[in-house]
């Protein structure tokens, strides 16, 4: 063995057999181990691509690397053999292997050169690595593209369910395929599985489509079940043909459209209840196509083909026509999305249709004009109700005259052309007595007779003239372009003499009269107010002069007005200020003499005046109603006056007709009574006539009540009003007092003394007690105590006195005895203003 090594590993020794032209002993090792390496080398190789072919079938060129693997073996195989002859020479097999490689590398070199066209055809590893960047972006985008289409998918699938809509298919026969939302059986015929209240009309609809090849599109009613309620649904059925144009199914959907349909039901009700109709307008072709209504509201046949725009806008008032064209015009040329206006239609019967119209224009993309789509209402009534809102605005209800606010326009007018030089006058009428008509009558026949007057009034005017109810029974007129002053008297003439004749109102003879104020203008201004006012004042003065007559007004009025401006302040300070005074005049026993009671007068105490008598300043009172809290202090004061005299005589108190209008009489009475302790027996309330001509009913009543607490009710000054025996006996008055005017004529006067007779046996009649005020001598005294009159009152006895001296007058006159005694005035004697009674005596 030591041998075998020696010999393997000595260079001297080793000798390699064949042909050796060099030989260097000392580089066999190096050769070896070379060699070696190669020959693993040449088994390795071969190795990998195999492994490389076993695991990539898929290779192309894999018979090509077996080829090349059995190449690098036999390679290999030669190089081991060639190796192992450097000490075992075994040429045979070295020269077999050698023609095998030889054998092998020609046929892999051939298949090389067949092959190498299509191998430069392969991409290069960067190619490869692009190819499979691009590659991955493909799929990246696949993948996204997948996504989307799921999401769409359920996006879909949630759009449909929202809708409430179901989506199915059908073959080619309509059995059903598949569906969603829609409840059938997979092969159910679809009408079948809908179950239409008409399925008749369904299945028609049907085979004409299935015949056409073309789309369904119908409605059918579904018959509630199970208490559920029925509903329309849209049908709509679309074909799905192959490439070769042969039917395969139908793919269609099923929507719920009952609400729908119902609020387009509700919709054409509401605009035929309306009178609201539609149009479109076609700028290109100037044709308008509308529905019924709106053809109706135009005046044209209700059905027919589309309208040429003329014909359209033919029945229109021509001002209407060309301002409609006119804003269209601009409305489009400004590329607005929306016009409107309005316009008058004629209609056959000669009258205006008011036409309201609201309209959407739409343009092409290059801003041209392309249609309008719009909607017509009729506003008739509205413009109608809108006119007579008008009217009775500006107008009086009852007598269809211009009111107060269409007066002051017209004044205004008028004042215009007044200050060019035109001259005008102002009338303001009233009328005189209406109050009592409206009381004794009732209201319905004082508003025929408002009714009557504005007819008399306006049948005396021009038509240029203007005449006005300003309320209540004031009227105005406005007498245009005058020259003079006597042109407003002669119509003020013709005025008050058409109101002074009787009216015949249904059934009834009323007559009144009329008082008129005039200023004129531009003599008494150019202001609307000042000429009313003077107007105003005028009529005042006619008023107070006697009425059924005329006054121009003059600048001394408005002093006079002013005047009485400074008396209303100052009454009311004077209620303030405890500036009023009670004086009293006895009522004596016409028989006896012995006083039976006093009258208590109100007088005021003015600071400046003095002794202002009643006559001066009770109706301006009335008027500004101050005659109600003045009457109550009266009533106050007499009642605290009486309580304390000696004799209890009565105390009578005069009412005013406004304290009877007011509410609260009969407390106030019952409070003075309780307040005073005065006995209700000693307290008379004394009324006029005046009083029973305001509302009947509740004035009995209120006397009625007023006579249940102990007190007296007296007439006063009968005769002298409207006077009526049904007054005595509708109420039990205690007395009646016969008015002075009656007295002062006794023993001169066949009438008079008829009248006093009459008075008297009538009220002895009635158990009603007779005085006569007035008295102011003993030969009218004697008089009336032969016609049986019972009690007396005037200046013969006494004149009134203040409540200081009222015990004093009471003593005076219990210890007279003859007709001439103290405190009495001579006969002839004027009374003056201090006779006038308290309240609501005339002066």
């Amino acid at each position: 063995m030591d041998r075998f090594l020696e010999w393997l590993v000595d260079p001297q020794g080793l000798t390699p057999h064949g042909f050796c032209l060099l030989w260097q002993p000392g580089l066999v090792w190096t050769h070896i181990i070379a060699d070696s390496l190669v020959g693993l080398s040449y088994f390795a190789i071969p190795v990998v691509l195999m492994q490389v072919v076993r695991r990539r079938p898929d290779l192309v060129y894999a018979p090509v690397l077996w080829m090349f693997a059995a190449f690098i073996l036999l390679c290999g195989a030669g190089h081991w053999i060639e190796l192992a002859t450097l000490w075992l020479p075994a040429y045979g097999l070295q020269a077999l292997v050698k023609a095998a490689t030889a054998a092998v590398s020609v046929a892999t070199t051939l298949a090389l050169w067949l092959l190498l066209p299509r191998i430069l055809t392969l991409p290069s590893p960067l190619q490869m690595r692009l190819a499979n960047a691009g590659l991955q972006r493909e799929m990246a985008a696949r993948e996204t593209t997948a996504a989307a289409l799921a999401a769409s998918e359920r996006r879909h699938r949630a759009i449909v369910e929202a809708a409430g809509s179901a989506i199915w298919r059908t073959d080619a026969e309509g059995l059903v395929l598949e569906g969603h939302g829609l409840e059938a059986p997979a092969g159910a015929p679809w009408i079948a599985a809908l179950g239409p209240a008409d399925p008749a009309t369904l299945q028609a609809a049907w085979a004409a489509a299935r015949q056409a090849v073309a789309p369904l599109d119908a409605e059918a009613w579904i018959d509630g079940h199970a208490g559920a309620e029925g509903r329309w649904l849209r049908i709509r059925l679309v074909p799905l043909q192959d490439e070769d144009g042969v039917l395969q199914e139908w793919v269609g959907t099923l929507e719920d459209i009952t609400a729908g349909r119902e609020a387009a039901a509700l919709l054409r009700l509401c605009l035929e209840a309306a009178e609201i109709g539609h149009f479109r307008h076609d700028f290109a072709s100037g044709t308008l196509q509308a529905g019924g209504v709106a053809r109706r509201l135009q005046g044209h046949p209700v059905d027919g083909a589309p309208v040429p725009a003329a014909t359209w806008f033919g029945g229109l008032v021509e001002e209407d026509r060309a301002a409609w064209e006119a804003r269209l015009a601009e409305d489009v040329a400004a590329g607005a999305g929306s016009s409107g206006g309005a316009w008058r239609v004629r209609r056959e019967d000669g009258g205006l249709r008011h036409v309201e119209a609201r309209a959407r224009l739409e343009y092409h993309p290059d801003g041209r004009p392309r249609h309008c789509l719009g909607v017509l209402i009729d506003v008739t009534a509205r413009h109608e109700a809108e006119a007579r809102i008008a009217h009775i605005a500006r107008h009086d209800p009852l007598t269809g005259l211009p009111n107060r606010l269409l007066f002051r326009d017209r004044l205004e007018q008028a004042l215009a052309h007044a200050r060019r030089g035109q001259g005008f006058a102002v009338l303001c009428l009233d009328l005189d007595r209406f109050k009592e008509v409206n009381d004794t009558l009732g209201h319905p026949i004082g508003d025929a007779l408002l009714c009557a007057v504005a007819g008399r009034l306006r049948d005396e005017l021009r038509d240029t003239d203007t005449l006005a109810r300003l309320g209540g029974d004031e009227f105005a007129v406005i007498q245009s372009s005058i020259e003079q002053p006597q042109d407003a008297i002669t119509l003020a003439g013709r005025l008050v003499e058409t109101i002074c004749r009787p009216f015949e109102l249904n059934g009834h003879q009323v007559v009144v009269g009329t008082s008129i104020g005039v200023a004129m203008a531009p003599q008494d201004g150019l202001e609307a107010d000042m000429l009313l006012k003077g107007a105003d004042m005028a009529l005042y003065r006619a008023k107070s002069e006697g009425r059924g007559r005329w006054r121009f007004f003059e600048p001394a009025m408005d002093a006079a007005m002013q005047l009485r401006r400074a008396l209303e302040i100052e009454l009311r300070r004077a209620l303030l200020l405890g500036e009023f005074e009670l004086y009293y005049q006895p009522i004596v026993d016409v028989a006896s003499r012995h006083v039976t009671g006093l009258e208590a007068l109100l007088r005021w105490r003015h600071p400046e005046r003095g002794l202002v008598p009643p006559d001066a300043f009770i109706p301006l009172a009335e008027e500004i109603g101050l005659i109600v809290p003045i009457g109550e202090w009266v009533l106050a004061r007499a009642c605290a006056d009486a309580a304390g005299w000696p004799g209890a005589p009565r105390v009578a108190v005069n009412l005013s007709p406004a304290q009877f209008a007011s509410r609260g009489l009969v407390e106030v009475v019952e409070a003075a009574l309780r307040d005073s302790g005065l006995d209700p027996t000693r307290l008379e309330l004394e009324i006029t006539e005046t009083v029973m001509l305001q509302d009947s009913q509740a004035t009995l009543q209120t006397l009625h009540r007023l006579k249940a607490l102990g007190l007296r009710i007296a007439m006063d000054d009968f005769g002298t009003g409207y006077s009526s025996l049904s007054y005595l006996q509708r109420f039990p008055f205690d007395k009646v007092k016969i008015d002075r005017s009656f007295t002062s004529e006794l023993g001169l006067s066949r009438q008079s003394d008829a009248i006093v007779q009459a008075v008297t046996d009538l009220c002895a009649g009635l158990d009603m007690v007779t005085t006569a005020e007035g008295v102011e001598t003993e030969n009218q005294l004697q008089t009336l105590s032969q016609r049986g009159c019972r009690e007396a009152q005037g200046f013969l006895f006494s004149r009134p006195q203040p409540a200081a001296s009222v015990p004093e007058m009471l003593r005076s006159l219990s210890d007279e005895t003859g007709p001439h005694g103290a405190g009495r005035d001579e006969p002839g004697e004027n009374p003056g203003a201090e006779a006038t009674p308290a309240l609501d005596e005339a002066p």
